[in-house]
């Protein structure tokens, strides 16, 4: 029998074999991962300063070690979600942009998204400001970027047409934004990409040229809440489409948004559905950036919780993560699937806490291994993250 060498790190215990991680304060929660043509990652948490204050921290992989984490953000009124945390992101090699959710009034979803840049790699901070035109109390956040070489792109879930408390009935429309920002913050105008969409599903945007590709979660008036494309070319928006119609009718938001990766021209896409009662998570892939998607694969039909990240591996595999649960645990797996060929075999990656606080796992491929990372509990919640040799996944 073959044998199985599985390297296991987190933030309590480590091996010699991958890169010590940085210092992260045991009671922690909700980590971000993101990544750079470089093959740079940056990877952002909160991190408890005290009984009622928290600080956003952040620390940079880069030349197969992480940087001493910095401050980003402390001691301010954050909007502290398991699905929707904040994200650093590298413009060049010395400005970074953070994002976090900051309350803006007394009511539970009075919250604005705020950006801040650093010129200095991460040493300090410039004062936040707000994307949004506009600050009417309300709900505004699961921002995802588009990073070029020159302007980029914000966009995020807006409720200013929303009433309060998501309770039965019609509490409006959630609306779909795209802004841009330059280099050194200056925003541009807004745009409404769909009037409509999913109140609280993750959205996720890549960038190829001057091509921006958008996934979210739409909702119609029959309440069918699928997966969307929509997609901008230079300076003019195409109209959204359903990367596949599975017609999930839900009365209410899953908290279960698609993710996606891009690798040239080629483009991945991971999403979880429970039409007609059948938890599954899929996978198609875009071989024009973003302007048709294969048909779907299965990646797992046997009720799956969903929360899936996707990356490449190489120019033909991506890995996929998602979340299995049954009633006595919560696993995350993963997978191998093929461009052309499909999928491979499930892998076990780790057993975690059941329920939100685990958030929603990360993965990174960093050369031949994969990073993942998400929320433990111990006697604190904490951060813990897990390397995996690609070579186990094969």
């Amino acid at each position: 029998m073959k044998k199985v060498y599985i390297f296991i790190f987190c933030i309590i215990s480590c091996t010699s074999d991958f890169p010590k991680n940085p210092d992260i304060n045991n009671q922690s929660r909700f980590p971000r991962l993101s990544s750079n043509e470089n093959g740079d990652v940056f990877m952002s948490w909160f991190e408890q300063i005290d009984s009622v204050e928290w600080s956003i921290k952040s620390s940079i992989f880069s030349d197969n070690q992480w940087t001493d984490p910095k401050v980003v953000s402390a001691s301010k009124s954050y909007f502290i979600n398991w699905a929707d945390f904040p994200s650093v992101h590298r413009i060049n090699q010395d400005t970074l942009v953070a994002h976090w959710l900051e309350k803006s009034g007394a009511g539970t979803y009075d919250y604005d998204v705020h950006l801040s840049f650093s010129f200095n790699k991460g040493e300090s901070w410039s004062i936040s400001q707000i994307p949004h035109s506009t600050l009417a109390k309300g709900e505004h956040g699961f921002t995802s970027f588009g990073i070029s070489n020159n302007v980029h792109d914000i966009i995020w879930l807006d409720g200013r047409q929303m009433t309060m408390g998501h309770g039965s009935g019609d509490y409006g429309q959630m609306n779909l934004y795209h802004t841009t920002f330059t280099s050194d913050g200056i925003l541009g105008k807004e745009y409404l990409i769909d009037e409509k969409v999913c109140e609280c599903c993750p959205t996720s945007s890549v960038r190829y040229d001057d091509n921006l590709v958008v996934a979210y979660r739409n909702r119609d008036s029959n309440e069918i809440r699928d997966i969307f494309i929509a997609r901008k070319i230079g300076d003019n928006w195409m109209d959204p489409y359903p990367v596949y119609k599975d017609n999930w009718q839900i009365a209410g938001c899953p908290v279960n948004g698609p993710m996606l990766a891009i690798n040239g021209s080629n483009i991945a896409l991971a999403w979880f559905t429970a039409a007609n009662e059948s938890a599954q998570v899929k996978v198609a892939f875009s071989k024009d950036i973003g302007k048709t998607f294969s048909s779907p694969i299965i990646i797992d039909n046997s009720m799956p919780l969903g929360r899936v990240g996707i990356d490449w591996i190489d120019n033909k595999n991506v890995i996929v993560s998602w979340i299995k649960s049954t009633e006595t645990s919560s696993n995350i797996l993963a997978k191998v699937v093929h461009i052309d060929d499909g999928e491979g075999r499930d892998f076990f990656v780790e057993a975690i806490p059941q329920g939100r606080i685990s958030g929603y796992p990360q993965v990174e491929v960093i050369g031949k291994r994969a990073l993942f990372a998400w929320t433990e509990i111990n006697q604190k919640t904490s951060v813990t993250t897990k390397w995996i040799s690609l070579n186990q996944l094969r």
